[in-house]
């Protein structure tokens, strides 16, 4: 009886589907985003960044706008970021997507140029 328990423990084993394990703890997500213009109008691309609550967020910023000034500003209020973006010289930002919601990004040296928003959705 024993054998016949074992075999089929056996069985069911090596047919069973193997549960791939789940990663614990918040994403990384990591993007580029590029300032440019067209015409005339300038604006980061994409104009959309969508991450889930928690994840680490790394953004390349490039400054691509080959018009005068040469320096174009990034930031996230709410996330306390300001950067100054100088053409040929890219920056990184790191930050984590610790609060839900629809947050704007702007150039805040130039209030003007088209913004866009940080999206942080809740897991």
């Amino acid at each position: 009886m024993r054998t016949i328990v074992a075999m089929v423990v056996g069985l069911v084993l090596c047919v069973a589907p193997a549960t791939p394990a789940r990663a614990e703890g918040p994403a990384a997500v990591s993007q580029t985003m590029v300032n440019v213009e067209y015409e005339g109008t300038k604006v980061w691309l994409p104009g959309t960044l969508v991450v889930p609550k928690g994840s680490t967020v790394t953004l390349k910023l490039i400054n691509n706008v080959p018009s005068d000034p040469k320096e174009h500003g990034f930031a996230i209020p709410a996330y306390n970021i300001a950067e100054t973006v100088v053409r040929g010289e890219p920056k990184t930002v790191t930050f984590t997507a610790d609060k839900v919601g629809v947050f704007p990004i702007t150039c805040h040296l130039h209030p003007a140029h088209v913004g866009g928003q940080l999206v942080v959705l809740q897991q």
